[in-house]
């Protein structure tokens, strides 16, 4: 017998899309049968002319715009992105500011665009942990937080890695089981480290009576360790659908109570160590990734056992403003992408380590993967119908059917075994934030990003005139562009 592991490989499936028509989209079908049937009733009506002159151009214009795509997305929706951003610049929305010379109620500093109606609350989980929630009460969605120490890179053998690999898989299935779980994020960003930590823990090991040359090789190693190393910092946020009549009232809170410890200590079958984010700790978080130059501080209060002061509504820039594909925030400029096409091929476990691993030349970056899940029964019956769609694809032409049209039924015939065995089936989105001190930087800062990703086998897609909304969607606070009434539809490529 063979002591040899094989290394499993995994697939994210395709796109979901229905099939109509000559091989078009449902969306396109639906157009032309409409406008074809606007057609036939001119034509009954004695008006043929406008038929021929109004509603059959109309209609191929409308169902060139919504076929063609340009980066992922269909030429209507390219259109209306600017229109959004033209509407947002002659606004003058694209340039915010903040405190208590500003417009905003209160003169506080709250965080600008997509999070901005947030608020937060404080309680306690059945272990009695202190746990933070971000409430979007128009949404009726609740956001809590768990701090994470990640073991990816620790020395295990690939038997150990599959079963962390499953346990994260079966983290997600659990998901759509209950059916109020609207999302869940993961955060993994680095930054440049302060050594305030670092100082902490040689002080803790070091004791009076070592001899002094053993003191001070300690204090001069974490001297010198202090300056140039990146620090890797993780974050899991799970997003809840608030069900309660009175969503104006906190009693929903008394749910989430009882089912936070088993989120978080189910985490550790996965490789994460993670914990409950209070208040003071998930501010200093965010308000971190928006002023870099605040990270120093926090970490002294933090090293003291001292709270920041800083509440949620404070947590924003004072001044920030949007110029293309950058969002420029307290001295810093911010780029921001998405995940445009997901690898199509099979890959290994270890597919987003370039990503996620601190680069040399990038100051701060974020990467953070968006997972929605469908409920179960509802899961179930989608596998079911793409499936039978993609049958349709393959049998419903005399001609050879096509290898994509192939490899799609492929991929719904192993999701509906996969669906039996106990998974379930959710949407998977990533995105990706960069941040540089050094405007002049940018240029090659987007070339490492790219390759980076390449290096992964993802496409990624600049967002460009959001990237303010790009960087509050990487920072994994639980806001996600699709139910926004001006993206909902928009962003349905990722």
């Amino acid at each position: 017998m063979s002591d040899q592991h094989t290394v499993p490989t995994y697939s994210l499936g395709q796109p979901s899309r229905r099939t109509g028509l000559g091989g078009l989209s449902m969306k396109t079908t639906a157009v032309i049968g409409g406008g074809f049937m606007l057609f036939l009733l001119m034509i009954i009506s004695g008006q043929g002319l406008i038929g021929f002159t109004v509603v059959l151009p109309i209609t191929v214009l409308a169902a060139v715009l919504i076929t063609l795509t340009w980066q992922g997305r269909s030429i209507a929706q390219v259109i209306q992105l600017k229109w959004q951003a033209f509407e947002r610049r002659s606004k003058g929305e694209d340039f915010y500011i903040a405190g208590p010379s500003s417009k905003i109620p209160g003169g506080s500093w709250r965080m600008p665009g997509i999070a901005a109606r947030t608020e937060i609350a404080e309680s306690t989980d059945a272990n009695g942990a202190d746990y933070a929630v971000v409430i979007d009460r128009p949404r009726r969605r609740a956001t809590v937080f768990f701090d994470t120490q990640l073991s990816g890179q620790t020395a295990m053998t690939q038997g150990e890695r599959d079963q962390i690999t499953a346990s994260w898989g079966r983290w997600l299935a659990m998901l759509s089981l209950t059916g109020d779980i609207d999302s869940a994020s993961v955060t993994v960003g680095s930054r440049p480290a302060t050594g305030e930590l670092l100082t902490k823990e040689v002080a803790s090991i070091v004791h009076d009576d070592a001899p002094e040359i053993a003191r001070r090789i300690q204090i001069e190693a974490a001297q010198v360790l202090r300056g140039g190393l990146a620090e890797m910092e993780a974050h899991v946020a799970v997003t809840f659908k608030i069900h309660s009549a009175g969503a104006d009232d906190f009693e929903f809170l008394s749910q989430i109570n009882t089912r936070l410890p088993g989120l978080y200590e189910s985490l550790a079958w996965a490789g994460m160590q993670a914990s409950p984010m209070d208040e003071n700790m998930l501010v200093a978080r965010i308000h971190s990734m928006i002023n870099p130059a605040a990270e120093l501080d926090f970490e002294e209060l933090m090293v003291e056992g001292k709270s920041h002061g800083i509440s949620w509504d404070d947590c924003g820039p004072s001044v920030a403003w949007v110029d293309g594909d950058v969002w420029h925030h307290e001295q810093v400029a911010s780029v921001s992408w998405e995940m445009a096409d997901a690898p199509r091929s099979t890959f290994e476990d270890t597919l987003l380590a370039p990503l996620l691993m601190p680069h040399e030349r990038i100051e701060r970056k974020r990467v953070t993967m968006v997972y929605r899940p469908y409920e179960a029964g509802t899961g179930a019956s989608r596998v079911e119908a793409e499936h039978q769609d993609a049958m349709v694809g393959v049998n419903s032409s005399k001609k050879m059917a096509s290898a994509k049209a192939e490899m799609r039924l492929e991929h719904t015939d192993a999701a509906r075994r996969a669906q039996a065995r106990g998974a379930q089936l959710g949407r998977v989105s990533l995105f990706v934030t960069a941040t540089t001190s050094d405007i002049d930087s940018l240029p090659r800062l987007r070339d490492d990003i790219r390759q980076q990703a390449a290096q992964c086998n993802l496409r990624l897609r600049t967002m460009t005139d959001q990237p303010d909304v790009g960087f509050m969607i990487a920072a994994g606070i639980g806001q996600t562009p699709w139910p926004k009434s001006s993206t909902a539809s928009i962003t349905t490529a990722s």
